[in-house]
């Protein structure tokens, strides 16, 4: 039986993938990757008996995301990318080393991309049209006009020699942005055909733009790319594993994307629910249906994305759908493991999610049997890369069965 509200804020920690989200009382928000995962700091509202299922939670609203201007486009025919400058990132297997401690992420700056010239020869008048439309175009797009925007961008089309990939991730966008699904969808198929039939365009090509994107914040055409790089990893000649390493990838970065974008409310969280956790799923299902994987690599790789979806669930405050596919991934570790699956963090942290998700739904006594089960995974985890964040992890759900057990009194 839930009680009246205490007299201070009580902190409840709900892991995702390599994540953290924090639940309490105000509506922070902050994130820090360490070691080999990421652990991002969230808050909901501690739920009441009252609004415990509800999964309208108040965020605070930073207004439409604006997007970027046009990304660099790709040469014709095969769209080869080029010229991109890229941030830093992992690729699956490597090392990553931890910062001294626990920050509080602060807003990237937003870095423009400078509209390019045309990537084919153009003469005359039609240059000119073409260099003024392109300019038109991104600025009411920079200023979310899309309804304005569309119009010129198919003017744009007609002229240009050429499938331009900045111009077709425009006008995917503003589809979207406008809610008409189909006509992206339409656009979306036409750019994952040319993608996965290009001679020199490869699924690292695509991920690595999407990563620039993220990073830049048009998560929208971000997670586009994801989505198709996801498809062409699968469809290309890699080894079983490879192929589950870097679908597993392409969920990690979606779920960047896809948190940016949630985080906007409005118009922007249905996008990260339809795009966002929809793609996810999609891709875990074509991570399920690779055939010849090592057994091993498959059901780690299974939670993890498992865990990531369930992360975004949270922050929709969808705390069944979060249970559900947590509880997916535990099934899966222990399917594989046996009682070894507590040697794997991951297990560890998906008993602490399953926990929280119960606390928000005001079901102490389910939370309080998936904290104590989690301490003791945590404890006997073998894979933390230092002992201080296996404490820190364990403190953590220590604390949130200290705090459910109080509500059990």
């Amino acid at each position: 039986m839930a009680e009246s509200g205490q007299p201070h804020q009580k902190v409840f920690h709900l892991y995702f993938g390599e994540k953290v989200v924090s639940v309490q009382g105000d509506n922070v928000e902050s994130k820090t990757e360490i070691s080999a995962g990421k652990i991002r700091q969230v808050t909901f509202k501690e739920p009441d008996a009252e609004h415990a299922t509800s999964s309208n939670r108040t965020q605070p609203n930073p207004g439409k995301i604006q997007p970027d201007s046009f990304a660099t486009p790709m040469r014709t025919g095969d769209l080869k990318v080029q010229d991109l400058h890229i941030k830093a990132f992992k690729e699956p297997g490597q090392s990553k080393q931890p910062p001294s401690r626990v920050q509080k992420l602060n807003p990237q700056p937003k870095r423009r991309v400078a509209t390019p010239p045309p990537t084919t020869a153009q003469s005359g008048t039609n240059a000119i049209n073409i260099s003024v439309l392109r300019k038109k175009s991104s600025n009411l797009f920079d200023m979310s006009k899309y309804e304005e925007a569309v119009p010129i961008l198919e003017e744009l089309t007609t002229l240009q020699s050429h499938k331009d990939l900045g111009t077709m991730l425009i006008m995917i966008e503003c589809f979207i942005q406008l809610g008409r699904e189909k006509k992206a969808e339409k656009i979306i198929e036409n750019l994952r055909n040319i993608l996965r039939t290009s001679s020199v365009t490869s699924a690292d090509d695509v991920k690595t733009l999407a990563i620039e994107m993220i990073s830049n914040s048009a998560y929208i055409r971000a997670m586009i790319l994801l989505r198709i790089s996801s498809d062409m990893y699968k469809a290309e000649s890699r080894s079983p594993n490879d192929v589950i390493n870097w679908i597993e990838l392409c969920v990690s970065n979606m779920d960047d994307a896809t948190e940016g974008i949630l985080g906007a409310g409005g118009r922007s969280r249905i996008i990260g629910i339809d795009y966002g956790i929809e793609y996810m799923t999609e891709m875990l299902d074509d991570l399920r249906s690779v055939k010849n994987a090592d057994p091993v690599i498959k059901a780690l790789a299974e939670a993890k994305c498992s865990n990531y979806i369930g992360y975004n669930y949270g922050l929709t405050g969808e705390y069944d759908k979060c249970i559900k596919i947590c509880i997916n991934g535990q099934v899966v570790m222990e399917k594989q493991f046996g009682s070894n699956a507590s040697k794997y963090r991951i297990y560890g942290l998906l008993l602490h999610n399953i926990g929280v998700g119960n606390y928000n739904l005001l079901k102490y006594s389910r939370a309080k049997s998936f904290y104590i089960r989690a301490v003791d995974a945590k404890q006997n985890a073998t894979d933390y890369e230092d002992a201080a964040e296996r404490e820190n992890d364990i403190d953590r759900s220590k604390s949130d069965l200290e705090n459910t057990r109080a509500k059990l009194t």
